[in-house]
């Protein structure tokens, strides 16, 4: 972030008691998983909206798209609970663009509930799914400032929540620390350091920042009192 189905056809066919029975299970198997729907590119599931907004001329972000929507739905709605400043006056619809002529990677844009992704980006590396989440998170994070004292502890929670809640990939992970590296070098490096203080200092620690990024309230100082 620094600088961040719509056709049915049906065929006839003849089953047996116990195929018809496996068919009915498989389908609704797949309704209870889903439950989603879909509106000509906007997607909506127990109050949680997705708007895609689709401008790439190339039938393999389709399949790509599908993992988008379902990512979604199965973790928007847990960050909304669990980081969001007032869950119950969160937004619940994200738009989601997929632009040919941006050339970054992704960003969010809390304020709009809008997430661009470089379809160049995605098409090349289709398992980094979990920069969607990682884009979320700013979305629920909705910090009033992302400048130049602040944007390595927006990335870095950013970061350690993708690391939570995934999709897990062998192209993404933390590496191994480098003598260069330092707490607030954003990103996975800060993630990896937040990581550490939870499991070795204090397990409220993404909790507290969380919040006092919220409230403005965040100050370098602070980390005496969370680590001790």
């Amino acid at each position: 972030m620094k600088r961040l189905l719509s056709s049915v056809i049906c065929v006839g066919i003849l089953l047996s008691p116990l195929s018809t029975q496996n068919v009915l299970a498989n389908e609704n198997e797949s309704a209870i998983k889903s439950h989603v729907v879909d509106s000509g590119g906007q997607y909506e599931k127990r109050g949680y909206i997705l708007e895609v907004i689709n401008e790439v001329d190339d039938p393999a972000i389709d399949p790509i798209i599908s993992e988008f929507v379902e990512l979604y739905f199965d973790v928007y709605p847990k960050l909304v609970t669990k980081y969001a400043a007032d869950p119950k006056t969160a937004t619940q619809k994200v738009i989601l663009k997929f632009d040919p002529a941006y050339d970054g990677v992704a960003y969010a844009d809390a304020g709009a509930g809008m997430i661009v992704v470089s379809s160049k980006w995605i098409l090349d590396r289709p398992w980094d799914l979990g920069l969607f989440t990682h884009e979320l998170s700013h979305i629920v994070q909705a910090y009033p400032r992302y400048d130049d004292q602040t944007w390595w502890i927006t990335e870095g929670i950013a970061d350690y929540i993708r690391y939570e809640y995934g999709p897990h990939h062998e192209g993404w992970k933390f590496r191994e620390p480098k003598e260069t590296d330092n707490y607030n070098s954003g990103y996975g490096e800060t993630a990896r350091f937040l990581l550490w203080i939870e499991q070795n200092k204090n397990n409220k620690v993404i909790d507290i920042l969380n919040q006092q990024m919220q409230q403005n309230t965040f100050h370098i100082h602070d980390f005496e009192e969370i680590t001790g």
